[in-house]
This record gives structure tokens, sequence and C-alpha cells, in this order.
């Protein structure tokens, strides 16, 4: 065995001492062996120390980082200082590997003789009666366009030390500082989709993307912060693609101003929509939305 590991897992984490240890399982049950885990506690102030310190007295590859609260991408760039693997994966401290997560990505490089690269894998998709797996396919002719349109979570991607240790996360950009990322590696090196289901990604409550919350605000800022910051990325998407993108996050804005009682407020975004790309596909869905809503009629949060 090499002297370094094949993979270092970057785990950043905020206040969730309940979810953290089932997490670290799914890395120590991982049937390829040569890899290293990075803890990177983003400030927490419950018992997250103590847990992954349990850990590392076991098992010397699990490894506890502190830092002061300054969000994920701070925490992921943090754990990527820290790693030594030549490959580096990341996982959300609430999502899980399964077993053979490591050795189909292993097996999938070897495909690609150990080509710098990006590759994705494929996820389960749990909720609280179902999981569902995602089926994305491999990127077509323009992968920036196929990155932004087909959201991938940090804990399903695998990517060269070499690329993120020139490339890192954007500490500026909130939500979508993955997608951003992966957006700017596509623009310079391959990416590549395996087949393999190697991640449980949880769908809960306080997911960043849950409508009820700030998060598809905090997505339609970052993506303009993005654009105006990488003029030459955002150059390679076409405007009706982008457009297209931008009223989908709209329409959710929409629908979290609606979910907290701002129902005109949900009526202007909707608006926004319309105007953002008028030939979308769910144009006539929107403006019966509008209708309901100013005629005081029940919406479905669909």
């Amino acid at each position: 065995m090499s002297a370094y590991p094949r993979f270092s897992i970057i785990i950043p984490t905020f206040n969730r001492a309940e979810l953290i240890r089932e997490t670290i399982d799914s890395i120590s049950q991982q049937t390829y062996e040569n890899w290293e885990c990075i803890v990177v506690d983003d400030g927490s102030t419950d018992n997250t120390r103590a847990i992954i310190e349990e850990f590392s007295k076991v098992e010397p590859r699990i490894k506890y980082v502190h830092q002061e609260n300054a969000e994920r991408s701070a925490a992921r760039n943090n754990g990527i200082e820290h790693a030594k693997g030549e490959w580096i994966c990341f996982l959300d401290s609430d999502d899980h590997f399964l077993p053979g997560n490591l050795a189909e990505f292993y097996n999938f490089i070897q495909t690609k003789h150990e080509e710098k690269c990006m590759v994705i894998n494929q996820a389960l998709i749990v909720s609280s009666d179902k999981s569902t797996p995602t089926c994305l396919d491999q990127p077509d002719s323009n992968p920036i366009e196929f990155l932004l349109i087909n959201p991938v979570t940090p804990s399903r991607v695998c990517v060269h030390r070499d690329i993120v240790q020139q490339i890192r996360f954007d500490e500026d950009i909130v939500i979508v500082e993955d997608a951003v990322l992966w957006l700017k590696i596509a623009s310079s090196y391959p990416v590549y989709v395996s087949n393999h289901i190697g991640v449980k990604y949880h769908l809960h409550d306080f997911n960043s993307v849950n409508r009820k919350g700030t998060g598809s605000i905090k997505m339609y800022n970052g993506l303009r912060l993005a654009k105006k910051k990488y003029p030459e990325i955002f150059k390679k998407i076409s405007r009706n693609v982008y457009r297209d993108w931008m009223s989908r996050i709209m329409t959710n804005i929409a629908f979290h101003h609606l979910l907290n009682n701002r129902k005109f407020t949900a009526v202007t975004w909707i608006l926004k929509a319309i105007t953002m790309q008028p030939a979308h596909e769910q144009t006539k869905y929107r403006i019966n939305l509008i209708y309901k809503l100013v005629s005081f009629q029940k919406v479905d949060n669909e």
C-alpha cells in the first residue's frame, strides 16, 4: 500500500453530532481500504469533536480538523489543504457512502488510465417513505451547460487532487458554491459520469434547498454573483439555457414566499419567472398559478 492514501474523503460539518456517527460509519464500511477521512468541524457547539475523536482513537485514518465557523466552502477548502490522497471525495454530514463506492470509483478511474478528471456517481435519493435512484447520463458536447441544469451534490463527486489544489470552492458564493466549482472544473478538465450508485442523499426539512427556507433565494443570488465573477465560463452557456434555469429558481423563490404566507410577493416572483423566460414549458402553469393566488384559491406545493 502506498505511503499516501488513494482517496481523501472530506466531510464538512456543523452541529450535526446526532448524524455524523452514521456518516463516518459509512466510510469505515468501505470495501476499498486505502483512504483517509478528514472531518472539518465548522465551529460546532455540540459534542461533534468528542464523537470524531472517539472514532480517531480506534481508526487513525479518521482525522479531525477544527475551524471557526466560516461556512461549507471554507470547510471544504480547509479539508483540501489537509488532504494527502491522490483523489478527493466529498461527503456531506447527513449523507452516506454505500459500501462499494470507493471501489467503484477506483475501478472507473483505472478505465480512464488515471486521467486527471472529475467523476460523478449516481445516488439514491432517500426520503421518509421511498428511495429513488438518480439516472444521470454522460455529459454531452457542452459539459458546462450539462452541470448547470443537472445539479450534482458534492457527495457524488470524486476529483483528482491536482485539480482542486488549483481550483477551489468560492467562499463568496453560498448554496451553489459546489455547482460553480463543477462549472469551473468542466471548463478545463474532463468530466465523466459513472453508472454506479455510490451515495445515499437524504431529503429532510433541513436541506439547504428546502422550499420553505431561503435556499432558493441564496441560489439565485449565488448564480448571479458567479456570472459576474466568472463571465468567461458563463459565456459558454447559451442565453436560453441560462434564462430557463434562472426562471425555475425564481419559481422556487415564489413558492418560498407562498409557504411563508407572502402571497403577493410570490406573485411578483412568478411574474419575474415568466418575464425571464416567456417560452418556458411551465409558463401556462405559472399563469394559472397567478390566477389562483389573486383569486384566493388553494395552491398545491408542486
